[in-house]
């Protein structure tokens, strides 16, 4: 049984090098070859959390286990209301997290599997031009012209509209307060101010990201064309860090402040969606959409990368121990399973758009309070089902903070992760 593969993100290339240890045969269509892979602007800001770190371990893909390369705490800043004082903590992420360019990333696993003996075709395909070469073909990219095959499910797709306007970008000159930690500002009614550390191909750097609300403060940063006017680009962003978060802009080196290179941001808006799982072809093959080709969730959990992980291994799994044919059934049926993980991602992602409902709110006091549940928040956002557990409901909350209070203390100097 022969699969293809169409696309070259984190889950079309974490299923191929899966499917090579399981013996499945399997080909890669990428737009790029692996030099253009390393190219272009930056696209995302992945955070890799432990349980995806430890796939790549058992993929024999795993290159960046260094401090330049994590994050191990979190400081993290909520605002209340109005005329609130706002909640600080910093939590240990344990284990830490690995923020790696996908510039970087991307082409080390495709060159993997091509060093393996992987097939690789490059080019722009048609997802219909390939259904004869393939028993069934798994569609990992989000581009438009396959977004037709998978329509959006409106019963689990909540909003029509981006919820965030971004604006990202790699710089150099923002200092640490704590080494290998990121910095998140929550912002009612203007949205998220983020710095984390990063590793980018011009090294050590540091993202720091406006996520807007439509309509709010943050916004029209993120429409503003900095290759046209990079210092003015500069002011604008320097003068919102310096009003929405002022901690942060203390620590920033204005003589050295300066994206890493021409056009290193991002700058845009996600709706997300969920798209129905599978599609089948006119010559009756099966079409299974994972990744971007699936679900689009917004970043602000950094569960993207994750969820592709995820459902990479999970596939794979299921496509190495299928008895039947790759038909309708299997498609629907393995969608139906893949969504089991999944759904826990996109109701906590969804729900965290939204200003946080008081038992959320009410754990995020705990935690300001209480350091042992500031870790164990933080470390949870490796496990998206155990996390929405806690979120989605009181009891949830009362029954995690319940199970902080009674761990046994870390011992002295774990904190520092």
């Amino acid at each position: 049984m022969s699969i293809g593969v169409v696309g070259s993100g984190i889950s079309g290339l974490q299923l191929a090098l899966r499917l090579q240890q399981l013996g499945v045969p399997v080909t890669v269509y990428s737009e790029h070859d692996i030099d253009g892979l390393r190219t272009g602007r930056p696209q995302n800001f992945p955070a890799r959390f432990g349980r995806t770190q430890r796939r790549e371990r058992e993929l024999g893909v795993s290159d960046w286990d260094f401090a330049d390369a994590q994050v191990r705490h979190w400081a993290v800043t909520a605002h209340p209301g109005e005329g609130e004082p706002p909640l600080r903590f910093l939590a240990a992420l344990r284990p830490p997290s690995s923020v790696v360019d996908f510039r970087i990333y991307l082409p080390h696993l495709l060159s993997a599997y091509v060093g393996r003996g992987g097939e690789l075709v490059t080019g722009d395909h048609a997802v219909e031009d390939l259904a004869a070469r393939h028993d069934l073909l798994v569609v990992a990219n989000g581009s438009r012209s396959v977004r037709r095959l998978f329509p959006a499910d409106p019963g689990r797709s909540p909003y029509t509209t981006p919820q965030r306007v971004l604006c990202a970008g790699i710089y150099h000159g923002i200092a640490e307060e704590v080494p290998h930690s990121l910095d998140i500002h929550f912002l009612p009614g203007a949205g998220e101010i983020l710095r984390l550390p990063f590793f980018s191909p011009a090294g050590r750097a540091d993202v720091l990201a406006f996520e807007a609300v439509p309509g709010g403060p943050l916004e029209a940063v993120c429409h503003v064309d900095a290759d046209a006017d990079p210092a003015g680009f500069q002011r604008r962003v320097l003068d919102l860090v310096a009003e929405y978060a002022p901690g942060l802009r203390e620590r920033v080196d204005t003589r050295a402040f300066t994206l890493t290179g021409p056009g290193e941001l991002a700058q845009g808006a996600i709706t997300p969606v969920v798209r129905r799982g599978w599609a089948r072809l006119d010559d009756g093959t099966c079409a299974l959409a994972i990744g971007d080709a699936w679900i689009t969730n917004d970043p602000l959990t950094a569960q993207g990368a994750n969820l592709g992980s995820h459902t990479a291994f999970a596939l794979a799994g299921l496509l190495a121990d299928a008895k039947a044919p790759y038909d309708e059934a299997f498609c629907r049926a393995a969608s139906a399973r893949l969504w089991e993980h999944a759904r826990h991602v996109v109701e906590w992602s969804n729900a965290f758009l939204q200003p946080p409902p008081p038992h959320v709110a009410a754990l995020l006091g705990r935690a300001a309070a209480d350091r042992r549940i500031a870790d164990a928040f933080v470390s949870r956002f490796d496990d998206p089902v155990a996390m929405w557990r806690t979120l989605s409901s009181p009891e949830g909350v009362t029954a995690f903070v319940a199970g902080c209070e009674t761990a046994v203390p870390a011992p002295a100097g774990a904190q520092g992760g």
